[in-house]
């Protein structure tokens, strides 16, 4: 087993010349993953609620820090997994950021800088996919903590990339910069869905090219997912998510959008 002392030796040590899972302390589900959650978790929700109180300027070139420093990390993190294994490799199929929580980083300028609706569009994705993800990923970060320990670079940078998911989404919601009410129109509650339609059409390219990926889930091969994808086309899976994220984004704006209906016939 590893101590704490091997922990920061081996902080920027790729998974090929870890130990298994099983003998370094802080990957998934141990009692420092648990712990080291627990406090970013804090950390996130305190310095939300201090942010929400300043004005929406403070707020923006705060966004605006973090959103361009997770670009850069995103970068580094890539390069440094090309380059630090046994073997010199970059992996189109699964190092690409086109994941659901890639999206945080296309979907940030429409909400920092666009207009109404594209401000509306980015901070909606954040709001609710992103906030979903951001959230999961405290609990279940299989993609990184399966190999390795919260407590290395790869686990620094899944904590900080999601809990400043979780804390962006927290601050606009507190402060008011975006809000899940309003929506009086159909296509307004899929106005949210548009980055993720955007970068979709990427992920699809790629995950249907002889590159070959699951990239955003598409296949339904990821994970949990697994015994669906086994058993469904590649296309029907494909549909099928594609109607799953929609509803997922629509579903936090559906109670102001029947009570604004109702208010309407009454």
């Amino acid at each position: 087993m590893m101590s704490f002392s091997d922990l920061i030796k081996n902080f920027f040590t790729h998974k090929d010349f870890l130990p298994s899972a099983d003998k370094i302390p802080g990957t998934m589900f141990t009692p420092l993953h648990f712990i080291f959650s627990a406090i970013c978790i804090a950390a996130v929700i305190a310095l939300a609620i201090l942010l929400s109180k300043k004005n929406e300027k403070t707020i923006k070139t705060v966004f605006t820090v973090l959103w361009a420093s997770l670009v850069v990390l995103e970068a580094v993190k890539i390069v440094w997994e090309s380059v630090s294994g046994s073997a010199v490799r970059f992996e189109a199929g699964g190092i690409l950021p086109l994941y659901p929580c890639s999206i945080f980083m296309y979907a940030m300028p429409f909400a920092i800088f666009g207009n109404e609706k594209l401000r509306r569009a980015g901070a909606g994705y954040v709001c609710t996919l992103g906030l979903i993800g951001g959230s999961i990923n405290f609990v279940y970060p299989a993609t990184i903590l399966g190999n390795y320990s919260c407590i290395s670079f790869a686990g620094f940078h899944t904590f900080l990339y999601h809990g400043v998911m979780v804390f962006t989404a927290l601050v606009m919601l507190l402060s008011g910069f975006h809000s899940y009410k309003g929506v009086t129109k159909v296509h307004e509650l899929f106005l949210p869905a548009l980055p993720f339609l955007l970068v979709s059409v990427i992920a699809n390219a790629v995950n249907y090219s002889p590159i070959g990926s699951d990239y955003m889930f598409f296949k339904l091969n990821s994970f949990i997912f697994a015994p669906i994808g086994a058993a469904t086309p590649d296309i029907l899976a494909t549909v099928i998510v594609y109607i799953a994220y929609l509803i997922i984004h629509a579903v936090f704006y559906l109670p102001s959008f029947i009570s604004g209906r109702l208010a309407k016939n009454n």
